[in-house]
């Protein structure tokens, strides 16, 4: 019998409310999906910055309509790398099933989501953020869903009294197995 795949130890029975194509989605097996996606940036000059210096450190995506992306996750005994594109610019992650808790590393960010299903859909929400280690005041939801072949998602980063960093949506189908 097989190890259970990091969502199926997040979700655990409710795994298999998800649509069939999320519960593909995040089955064990390397994956390649590809579709695009609307990426808009918080409005005052400060988050503009720290975004720019994001990107380039390659955290988080550049602003832009309708860019290219793909996404390659590839599963090992300790959980999930997840290496996203966005036109020409690398994002890449790390989640793994840490003391009964989902964690998603991206360089020095770390993210602890709460995951839950809803009618089909994946939702996921920060429980905390931290920045090299230091908590950090960032609320991140991240919704999935499913149209037929197409994999839809929808992700805002914010401060926890308001104000948008970065939001990115968009729509993925499965390219390959790897």
């Amino acid at each position: 019998m097989s190890q259970a795949s990091l969502y199926q130890q997040a979700l655990g029975r409710d795994f298999s409310l998800l649509s069939p194509l999320l519960q593909t989605l995040h089955l064990n097996g390397q994956q390649l999906w590809q579709g695009q996606a609307d990426i808009k940036w918080g409005k005052p000059r400060l988050i503009r910055g720290l975004l720019g210096l994001a990107m380039l450190l390659r955290i988080l995506p550049a602003e832009g309509c309708k860019v290219p992306c793909q996404v390659r996750i590839s599963p090992d005994a300790q959980g999930e790398t997840w290496q996203r594109r966005f036109a020409k610019n690398p994002m890449q992650s790390r989640q793994n099933w840490r003391n009964g808790q989902l964690w998603e590393q991206m360089g020095p960010l770390a993210l602890q989501l709460h995951s839950q299903v809803i009618n089909g859909q994946l939702l996921q929400i920060s429980q905390q953020a931290r920045y090299f280690g230091l908590p950090l005041p960032l609320h991140v939801q991240a919704k999935e869903w499913a149209i037929a072949d197409k994999m839809y998602f929808d992700v805002e980063i914010s401060f926890k009294r308001g104000g948008m960093i970065l939001h990115y949506t968009g729509e993925l189908k499965q390219s390959a197995t790897v």
